[in-house]
């Protein structure tokens, strides 16, 4: 029988802000039809790749730990803010800014729905930190070349923690990660530089602050904050999400959600 390989920890967070990623907004495993938009920036953190979980782990992707706090504006008022937020772009900026926004949010939506992000990044030694943290090769976790029954027979044989375990029959899962924080940050200052409605600009800034601080204290609270601003944005004032993007998936729950954390609707 072939030796099943086991990720100790899980490989490859396909992270956030790939906002930007030359492959547009494709959604995946919610089957959304987003195609590529070429002028889409080719910035971000992270690159796709194939997840393994280690077996012992118990953990799936699940719910935001928070739930929504706010009303869910109508479709009316979204198109009426979203006309007030643009006033004075052109189409080709606005262009760009839904894009970048769209895919960074369907890239953190997929990480904390089927990588349970939120609970991973709970741990400040995490190895899946370094995709804020680091360019060129990064290590995102250990493999071992054996069953989880012989590495949990090894654990216990030689009293060793999962730490220990690691270092001593592990090898280094390493990728490589052409883009960290800094980058995503970057972005967001570019199109904040496109925006005139300085209530939409106070958005991204918060985008960029929340983005600064998740890299410098290593704490999921502000990752958690990421999300819900590029939630929002997409899909209740850059798109109208029950709608525009609630038709190309069975379970529109996560869509349907509505935190209320943008300054234009303040």
């Amino acid at each position: 029988m072939m030796r099943k390989r086991v990720l100790i920890t899980v490989l490859l967070w396909v992270m956030v802000m790939t906002g930007c990623s030359p492959s547009g907004g494709d959604r995946g495993q919610t089957g959304e039809d987003s195609p590529a938009n070429p002028e889409t920036e080719n910035t971000g953190m992270g690159n796709a790749g194939t997840t393994y979980i280690d077996q012992g782990s118990g953990e799936s992707g699940g719910e935001s730990q928070e739930e929504p706090r706010a009303v869910r504006p109508a479709k009316e008022e979204v198109l009426a803010m979203r006309e007030l937020a643009l006033e004075g772009m052109s189409e080709e900026e606005i262009k760009r800014l839904a894009e970048n926004i769209k895919v960074a949010n369907h890239q953190m939506e997929s990480a904390y729905l089927y990588d349970s992000v939120f609970e991973k990044l709970e741990d400040k030694e995490s190895l899946y930190w370094n995709y804020f943290d680091e360019k060129g090769e990064i290590q995102v976790g250990w493999e071992y070349e054996g069953s989880y029954q012989e590495m949990k027979a090894i654990m216990d044989k030689e009293n060793l923690s999962k730490e220990e375990f690691d270092v001593k029959y592990g090898t280094p899962v390493m990728v490589y990660n052409r883009f960290d924080a800094g980058n995503f940050m970057e972005l967001m200052e570019e199109m904040k530089v496109l925006v005139h409605n300085e209530k939409l600009k106070e958005d991204l800034q918060q985008l960029i602050d929340e983005t600064s601080l998740a890299a410098e204290n290593h704490e999921m609270e502000h990752v958690s904050n990421i999300y819900k601003i590029l939630h929002d944005m997409d899909y209740y004032l850059l798109r109208y999400g029950p709608e525009d993007a609630g038709q190309y998936v069975q379970d529109t729950s996560t869509i349907a959600k509505y935190y209320g954390v943008l300054s234009v609707y303040e």
